[in-house]
């Protein structure tokens, strides 16, 4: 049985009520699968938590989890598919930035939140309140999370709270929050989904929502989250100076390079899956004109749905599902447009990633995109024959360019509204059918990527650490690191530079710090404690001067 917002609350809240006038722990009746990195085997924890090998599969599944977790009935199972408009995720994935992950879920009247370990167990969970009555999404950043609320403005009060961003440490504790009024919203998160990207301290939203004028439109935010403060807004009816499309059925925004670019489902003019990106830069408060502009797919007689964007080092990349556009064949058919940064005013390269034809009886769900390297993607998509639930999921590999690297893999499963994140080198998700919760896993490398992004993840901030780090001595060598950071690459070195060298961590055969400090003991006269010290001194001179740091005199 499927149930309904408010059916769902009313049972959330019996089941929740029970469990805790009870004293038994309930968490040891999971039953969880999962898969040894890459030889793919699956274990089942039993009441005693401990492990039984069952199968050779690549999923990951929680079993029976709804149960477990007090009964929460919950279905986002297909959630990511559209025909019309898409809508604000419910569901949500974090990254703890410690190995673990985050499920986050709106329950209608109040926020699920629940900690799991690497190997899939639940670990935690506690509730949320709806600050607002509107639930506006959840997003992980980089060093925090966010949480997007809001309420209705219908008697037009230009001084009225319209959307409230509430800013989590990643154990959720309550930080700070920023409001957004009036912007021109009867209704916020009306008729689209929202999307949100940092820049530093500097975040963006965009988001749908109801004009004063009774239009659907999208609009952008920007706070600065160091001080949660706003900064500005763009948010008219129509395409202007400063505006957004009226009529947006998908929105996507991406600062990470330093640049706002946004991607539309526009379903009036310009009728086209478009992107676009402002004049100013993220560094900048004010939000200036739309100077670029890329009509990836301009819908004719076929269907079009978005599925995200992401920018890689030299493309922006947009992900969707059509049908051929002179209406030829109902099939939908996955595509990926390479919109290049320097020249996105003339246009984009679009590729198809499968090529179900007239009367093949397959099609495809709208896809999400995930970022594992600034060169190395994943695109995920579902399956179907005609038009029955066929339980398969599609997912290929793909470069910077958005070349596909290798053939399109499947396991069995389905997708939902919350959109796959990589944690530690897996991309995960999960899906809620009832009481049913399963979580679901693939490697973020392909072999042929993962050699190509290991060997271009010893550049971090432009800096080559060649000298002193090698990402497979690394992990190999610390435990931690091999349980964080074993199919991440990007993430290995990034802790290298930022943590590891003010640990004194050896990050190569070739350097050890205190090999070094031993045997040119005047450095320490120079540098002291200071130890990220002795790696730059080795990487800029002790190496062309043949300095010893491996073997003590």
């Amino acid at each position: 049985m499927k149930f309904g917002r408010i059916s769902k609350n009313l049972i959330f809240r019996f089941f929740t009520s029970v469990i805790a006038a009870l004293v038994t722990v309930t968490v040891l009746s999971y039953s969880f699968f999962s898969y040894a990195n890459d030889n793919r085997i699956a274990y089942d924890y039993s009441d005693d938590g401990s492990e039984v090998d069952i199968a050779d599969t690549p999923l990951l599944k929680a079993t029976n989890a709804g149960v477990v977790a007090g009964g929460i009935i919950t279905n986002n199972i297909h959630g990511n598919e559209y025909t019309s408009t898409r809508k604000v995720a419910d569901s949500a994935i974090v990254n703890n930035n410690n190995g673990t992950f985050g499920r986050v879920e709106n329950m209608g009247d109040i926020v699920l939140v629940e900690s799991y370990s690497a190997d899939f167990k639940l670990i935690g969970q506690m509730f949320i309140n709806m600050e607002l009555p509107i639930y506006g999404g959840c997003f992980s950043g980089a060093a925090y999370n966010y949480v997007l609320f809001g309420q209705t403005n219908y008697e037009q009060n230009s001084a009225k709270e319209v959307v409230r961003v509430v800013k989590y440490t990643k154990d959720w504790i309550r930080v700070g929050a920023v409001s957004i009024c009036g912007c021109n919203t009867a209704e916020p998160f009306f008729g689209s989904n929202s999307d949100l990207s940092e820049w530093g301290n500097k975040v963006f939203v965009r988001m749908g929502h109801k004009t004063y004028s009774g239009c659907q439109a999208c609009m952008t935010f920007s706070f600065d989250s160091s001080t949660m403060t706003f900064k500005d807004v763009s948010c008219n009816d129509k395409v202007t100076e400063t505006s957004c499309y009226a009529n947006s059925a998908a929105v996507f925004i991406d600062a990470s390079d330093g640049r706002i670019t946004v991607a539309d489902h526009s379903m009036t003019d310009p009728y086209a899956a478009v992107v676009s990106r402002y004049s100013n830069v993220a560094s900048q408060d004010k939000f200036n004109s739309y100077t670029y502009k890329a009509m990836a797919l301009e819908p004719g007689k076929g269907t079009v749905s978005l599925g995200g964007l992401e920018s890689s080092s030299q493309y922006y990349l947009l992900v969707g599902a059509a049908s051929p556009q002179d209406g030829s064949s109902p099939n939908k058919n996955v595509f990926i447009s390479a919109v290049p940064k320097g020249t996105i005013v003339s246009g984009t390269d679009t590729a198809y990633l499968t090529g179900y034809a007239y009367g093949d009886g397959y099609t495809v769900t709208t896809p999400y995109i995930v970022k594992v390297t600034d060169d190395s993607f994943v695109v995920i998509w579902e399956a179907r024959k005609g038009y029955s639930d066929t339980q398969e999921v599609n997912y290929a590999y793909v470069d910077g360019a958005g070349n596909l690297r290798g053939e399109v893999k499947k396991i069995s499963g389905c997708l939902s509204d919350c959109q796959p994140m990589n944690i530690a080198g897996n991309i995960c998700w999960y899906t809620t059918d009832g009481a049913t919760m399963k979580i679901y896993s693939i490697p973020a490398y392909s072999d042929g990527a993962r050699t190509a992004d290991v060997a271009a993840a010893q550049v971090f901030n432009g800096v080559d650490y060649s000298m002193v780090y090698d990402y497979s001595f690394y992990i190999a060598t610390y435990p931690d690191m091999r349980v964080l950071y074993q199919h991440d690459p990007e993430g290995a070195i990034r802790h290298f530079v930022t943590v590891g060298m003010y640990e004194g961590r050896q990050g190569c055969d070739n350097f050890n710090i205190n090999v070094y400090r031993s045997n040119y003991k005047e450095l320490n006269s120079m540098y002291g404690n200071n130890l990220p010290m002795y790696y730059y001194h080795f990487m800029t001179c002790g190496y062309a001067e043949g300095r010893n740091a491996r073997r003590y005199f």
